[in-house]
């Protein structure tokens, strides 16, 4: 009997260890590495992937951060985002957003992670392969700093963005 016990035991640990792994929630302390300016980080990401203006609108106001991602203009320090004009055909969207405080960057994350399933839940009820897209993608923190990156090429754009916080 008592194998058994321990046997579950360290069972339990290995199934929580595997689960907690399986996150898509990328956090860590309440401030970035490093002081970033998220308009400059959207600059470069539109450059480095070749991503024109032309298919592309920028979010250029609070007031409209909070009109298409629900995000309360008081949560922002600064911000940068845009997504595709063409919604229809592509799903390619970039929403940076370094909130205030931690508090404030908990309820940056809920709505992202709202827009995100939203923009799911759409895909999957017209496009197999814009969902396909979706499913690789996720909202992530760094500190105070939240991030939506949905596009064809969202691996090698996380990868570029996180960059700026090492």
């Amino acid at each position: 009997m008592k194998k058994y016990a321990v046997l579950s035991l360290i069972l339990c640990f290995v199934m929580l260890f595997v689960f907690a792994g399986c996150g898509e929630k990328s956090e860590s302390s309440d401030t970035p590495a490093k002081d970033v300016v998220l308009s400059d980080i959207l600059s470069e990401i539109n450059a480095e992937f070749s991503i024109s203006e032309d298919d592309m609108m920028a979010v250029e106001t609070t007031e409209d951060l909070e009109l298409f991602y629900n995000v309360a203009p008081e949560d922002v320090k600064q911000f940068a985002a845009q997504t595709t004009k063409n919604t229809a055909t592509d799903i390619a969207e970039i929403i940076l957003v370094e909130a205030v405080d931690s508090a404030a960057a908990d309820r940056v994350f809920e709505a992202l992670e709202y827009r995100y399933s939203s923009q799911r839940d759409l895909c999957a009820s017209y496009s197999a392969e814009l969902l396909a897209i979706i499913d690789k993608c996720s909202v992530e923190r760094n500190g105070n700093v939240v991030s939506l990156i949905m596009s064809n090429d969202v691996k090698e754009i996380k990868a570029f963005y996180n960059a700026f916080f090492e």
